[in-house]
């Protein structure tokens, strides 16, 4: 029994008291029965046995206001739950020590004491379908009862951000995805316990309490330093079980498919001991406070250790690597080509066709967990740590110049034996500074720059002048992922790039999509206007690449074709010595 010795119930609902009665006898609660007419029934509440209270919301020959005030104040040392259903709102707002039911039946009740912390741990984890609403009532019981009290809040008002980008369904799935993956580590080594009490601290929002059960010696609080641990771990383990769902197989994600980042997410903590001179609500709503801003420096010193999480990314040998995916030229490939390139598992048979390479970063998880050691610092598993992702978490870290920089320069020092046309990602603020990154690219010949859609081009007269610069310096310039994102009709009139890359998401499918193919066919003509080189990439299907050569697309690149491969395998497979003229198509 949680600290529980007596419940007096005090309602002219005689029927419900006898079946709350009947259900609190298998958790050991002893309750006692008394009729709001009785003689005696305000002072039944002040027994010295008594921790809990549950009546109606009037008493006979007394003022509403009397009642309200005495149940109030009683309220700061005992559970207290009000049966009424007309009081008004402002009236309960006033009553913040008060929970309130509406007509509720005794399972209703049985579920409110189960929320304030009176019935055992078994029954609350058999019943428990949704996260409770706070009440006072909870972290009172257990101040009273340990002498002490630990709390911890888990923030998770970053999801508003979903529900305005993404809308309420979003929104919801969200959080029934988050309220899933807490009660996973509910009672895990390492995580809150069991035996602690969780809720929510509004109906509809996002900070959620754990009121940790002390199951040591009476009055014992954490050990210093301990609490911030666990908040620590808990921030590793949440986000990590979001990655997990995140990169789950469709038909098994919780999460909508919109959602391709972690949210936030902040654990504040803190301790709070009883002092009978000092009002207990006051106490815990203070300590509450506490909580909240904890959670605040808890955040950023997550989102410090993602900043050095991406500069040792970024600064130490080893933890990331290129790959590179080879670009063809589409009008004479055939069929039979791409079916002997799959059967010997080899670019051999397409090397005619070559136009190039498009370098993609990679990290290499092994690298960074040895690195690590498996501390858990990086906030998040390695493997999860895909291109989009890479340069999602340098963006939020302030890093994001620097990671590109950093690619730009691998990519560069390992396709030295490649042939044909490197293909570079490049953000805008780079390409804007060239002049001053050209150390990263050696004496490697045959560059093209592809114009990252992660972020816009904010300034067109600097990017017109980089422009001309390129030329001159006989490099090139490739619009990214056009169709979609930043890269618009109006940057590619403007710019005149070299080469204009359709959108994978345009490509998709396209052979079974009539009004797609109608867009695709007003994209190509409206490109055809800067006289550039069109790329469709994400090419997956044979039907794709034929109706693309068909609307006379100039190249293509996607899995049909290659899939992004280390350099030194890519050297072996070609066998340079006999593709002497793979340049030509360059």
């Amino acid at each position: 029994m949680f600290g529980v010795l007596m419940i007096v119930i005090v309602t002219a609902k005689t029927e419900l008291a006898q079946a709350l009665k009947l259900l609190l006898q298998p958790h050991g609660v002893a309750t006692r029965i008394v009729h709001p007419n009785q003689a005696g029934a305000v002072a039944s509440l002040y027994g010295p046995d008594v921790a809990g209270v549950i009546v109606d919301a009037s008493m006979p020959n007394m003022h509403s206001e009397a009642w309200f005030d005495l149940l109030t104040n009683l309220g700061r040392r005992l559970l207290v739950i009000v049966l009424e259903s007309e009081v008004s709102a402002v009236v309960r707002a006033q009553q913040t020590t008060l929970t309130w039911l509406d007509n509720p039946t005794a399972d209703d009740v049985l579920v409110a004491l189960d929320a304030c912390g009176a019935l055992g741990v078994g029954h609350r984890r058999m019943r428990r379908d949704s996260i409770p609403a706070f009440t006072p009532q909870m972290p009172l019981q257990m101040l009273h009862k340990h002498g002490a009290l630990s709390v911890m809040v888990i923030d998770v008002s970053s999801f508003r951000k979903i529900a305005i980008e993404y809308g309420a369904d979003a929104y919801q799935r969200v959080q029934d995805c988050f309220h899933h993956l807490v009660y996973e580590l509910w009672g895990q080594s390492g995580c809150f316990r069991a035996h602690d009490q969780l809720c929510r601290r509004s109906a509809h929002g996002n900070q959620y309490y754990i009121f940790l059960e002390n199951s040591r010696s009476p009055g014992a609080i954490p050990p210093p330093g301990s609490l911030e641990q666990l908040a620590d771990r808990l921030v590793v383990r949440l986000q990590n079980s979001f990655w997990r769902e995140i990169f789950a197989a469709p038909t098994k994600r919780m999460l909508p498919e919109c959602i391709m980042f972690v949210p936030e997410i902040a654990i504040g903590f803190g301790t709070v001991i009883n002092n009978p001179c000092v009002d207990s609500f006051e106490l815990v709503d203070q300590l509450l406070d506490n909580t909240v801003e904890s959670a605040k420096a808890q955040l950023r010193r997550s989102r410090e250790r993602q900043r050095e999480l991406m500069q040792t990314l970024i600064q130490t040998q080893g933890l990331l690597e290129p790959h590179y995916q080879a670009v063809f030229s589409l009008p004479k490939l055939t069929k039979d080509l791409v079916d002997e390139a799959h059967s010997t598992g080899s670019l051999r048979p397409l090397r005619h066709l070559l136009f190039g390479f498009e370098s993609l970063v990679r990290a290499r998880p092994h690298a960074i967990d040895a690195l690590f050691q498996g501390a858990g610092l990086a906030h998040m598993e390695p493997r999860y740590l895909r291109p989009d992702v890479l340069f999602a978490l340098s963006h939020n870290a302030k890093v994001g110049l620097e990671l590109d920089q950093a690619c730009l320069q691998q990519a560069v020092k390992n396709s030295k034996q490649l042939p044909g046309t490197l293909l570079l990602n490049i953000l805008p603020r780079n390409l804007y500074n060239i002049g001053k990154l050209l150390h990263l690219f050696g004496d490697r010949e045959s560059l093209m720059f592809e114009v990252s859609e992660t972020e816009a081009i904010n300034n067109f007269d600097i990017m017109l002048k980089v422009r001309e610069n390129l030329d001159k310096m006989h490099m090139r310039i490739a619009t990214d992922d056009f169709g979609r994102g930043h890269s618009g009709l109006e940057q590619i009139i403007k710019l005149k790039p070299d080469l204009i890359k359709l959108d994978r998401s345009l490509i998709q499918d396209l052979h079974k999509d009539k009004a797609k193919q109608d867009f695709v066919s007003g994209l190509v003509r409206a490109a055809r206007i800067s006289c550039s080189t069109i790329l469709a990439e994400g090419v997956e299907s044979w039907d794709e690449a034929a109706l693309l050569q068909v609307m006379g697309i100039d190249l293509v690149q996607g899995f049909l074709l290659h899939k992004p491969q280390a350099a030194a395998m890519i050297e072996v497979d070609l066998d340079r010595e006999q593709d002497a003229d793979l340049g030509a198509v360059a």
